[in-house]
């Protein structure tokens, strides 16, 4: 549960929570469109990019639950949301993602790029000002 708005931490908190939410969705989206991808791509680019969106949900609980993990974590990531995005540019040239839905992710992964990177430099912010290293999530 993310900290109440008022106490040390509580920006973060709501970050990681909206990060979180963003890519619930963006993930249910990319799973419901890689469905429809020709079966030639399924076995291969569709598990691949299916495979790196859960990555990143499960790197994204780490980063909220273990706070010593947390810098590691939003790295991995960063590094796995790239590899989706060579991946689904990879797509587009085959032919086997829309251009329209490659819009679409493009968007979702720039998005949820942005609010990754907001929630670094918060914490970044906090190490600066001399707050806690390593916070508890509530």
């Amino acid at each position: 549960m993310s900290a109440p708005l008022g106490r040390p931490g509580a920006r973060e908190a709501t970050t990681d929570l909206l990060v979180a939410q963003h890519w619930e969705r963006f993930t249910g989206w990319l799973l419901d469109h890689t469905r429809k991808w020709p079966k030639s791509a399924r076995f291969t680019l569709a598990q691949r990019v299916e495979n790196l969106a859960l990555d990143v949900v499960e790197g994204l609980v780490v980063s909220r639950y273990e706070p010593r993990e947390r810098e590691r974590s939003l790295r991995q990531v960063n590094l796995c949301m790239e590899r989706m995005r060579f991946l689904c540019r990879i797509a587009r040239d085959a032919q086997v993602m829309p251009t329209r839905g490659f819009e679409a992710a493009m968007r979702g992964l720039d998005e949820a790029g942005r609010m990754i990177h907001g929630w670094r430099m918060t914490i970044d912010a906090r190490r600066d000002a001399g707050g806690p290293a390593v916070e508890q999530v509530s």
